[in-house]
């Protein structure tokens, strides 16, 4: 009979692809293949990645968990079977932003205002069809991520088609950040890394400073991350921190494992991969890397 004994669903969301994995219990596991679908690339970004997604979902059919041998196929969890999902979107498909909270906040939803007051002066339309997300703080600045709303709802609809619990939704970079927290740098960045896409959060005196995340045209280089980084360092509120250092973390193939980059110490964490391995009918797509990045917390 299969030893494999499933946990949870992980879900993994590209802007290109849709993958569905069971989490096994045994960690040593590795998790099976549900389904995978190719998404058409949308011909605008977010907004329409996201449509894409929600229209792409009802054709994503989870199969039953492989097993081997008549008996065990027989005993082998159905999808069916499952309670909870969670869904690890491409940073692409969400808008990151902090947030300085007003002198003297001491409600949630004051600063749930001010959230969606600088999500309306950053990117120029209403929060309204977007679901906000923080690390809400009142006497410090904190993370937002906005979640399309539409998305959201489709996602939550999917699941509850077939009596399964959307348990958790985050961007790959929330996955990664909430999980390496204590190895985040007080000064400097944390780099996440999945498919094409990069975020950067730069941090200053243990506070973040800024968040955003990059669409990379192709592969990049180490010179080529060298030059992001020095474009970067001149964002940066406070450009002359001596112990400024960096922190990569991600499943992309291109994160680099060099121990200095542009002048500062580096360092390296693939959190999400299945060294060696492929799942098979996935492969090592973005979508199942993301699907992987909501397996566990990953360790430094």
């Amino acid at each position: 009979m299969s030893r494999f004994q499933a946990r949870r669903l992980l879900l993994g969301c590209s802007a290109t692809d849709l993958v569905l994995l069971a989490e096994p219990e045994a960690g040593a596991d590795t998790p099976q293949l549900l389904a995978a679908l190719a998404v058409a690339p949308a011909s605008a970004p977010l907004t329409a990645a996201s449509a894409a997604l929600c229209s792409a979902l009802p054709a994503l059919q989870p199969a039953p968990l492989a097993a081997a041998g008549e008996q065990a196929r027989a005993r082998a969890p159905s999808p069916a079977q499952f309670h909870t999902m969670s869904v690890t979107l491409d940073d692409g498909l969400a808008r990151s932003f902090v947030v300085t909270p007003p002198r003297g906040a001491q409600s949630l939803r004051e600063l749930r205002a001010t959230a969606a007051a600088r999500f309306a002066t950053l990117y120029g339309e209403s929060a309204e069809h977007w679901l906000l997300v923080g690390d809400w703080h009142a006497s410090a600045p904190f993370i937002v991520c906005a979640l399309p709303r539409a998305l959201h709802q489709a996602l939550e609809l999917w699941a509850q088609a077939r009596s399964w619990r959307l348990d958790s939704l985050a961007p790959a970079f929330v996955r990664v950040a909430n999980s390496l927290r204590a190895s985040v740098p007080a000064d400097g960045w944390l780099l996440v890394g999945f498919g094409h896409t990069l975020s950067l959060l730069n941090t200053c005196n243990d506070q973040v400073a800024s968040v955003r995340s990059l669409l990379l045209s192709g592969t990049p280089d180490v010179a080529a991350l060298e030059t992001l980084l020095a474009q970067e360092r001149l964002r940066s509120p406070d450009q002359g921190a001596r112990r400024a250092s960096l922190l990569w973390a991600g499943a992309a193939a291109w994160l680099p494992a060099a121990t200095r980059i542009a002048g500062l110490e580096s360092r390296t964490i693939r959190t999400m991969g299945l060294p060696g391995r492929t799942l098979p009918g996935a492969g090592s797509s973005a979508a199942a890397q993301l699907a992987l990045a909501g397996r566990r917390p990953c360790k430094a």
